[in-house]
């Protein structure tokens, strides 16, 4: 796949990535509530791990799916 994440957007990813996994995981393990209104905590955390993870991965992999069908592209090498 074609790389369409920078530098700062990665570094961005990873951080906001790691932090919502911690945060997902902590609420999980009864740390703290994720849970709002009607939504369980449980269902919370997950979602916000599930988040975090495809922060991690589209930092790593350098490459947004969302970003191809608008054309966005924050890498460095552009051509």
């Amino acid at each position: 796949m074609v790389r369409n994440v920078g530098t700062l957007d990665r570094t961005v990813r990873l951080a906001l990535g790691a932090l919502l996994v911690v945060g997902g995981v902590g609420s999980y393990a009864g740390l703290f509530s994720l849970g709002f209104g009607s939504v369980p905590a449980a269902l919370g955390a997950v979602f916000v791990a599930a988040v975090g993870v495809i922060l991690l991965v589209t930092g790593f992999r350098r490459t947004c799916p969302l970003y191809l069908p608008f054309g966005i592209d924050t890498s460095d090498d552009r051509n």
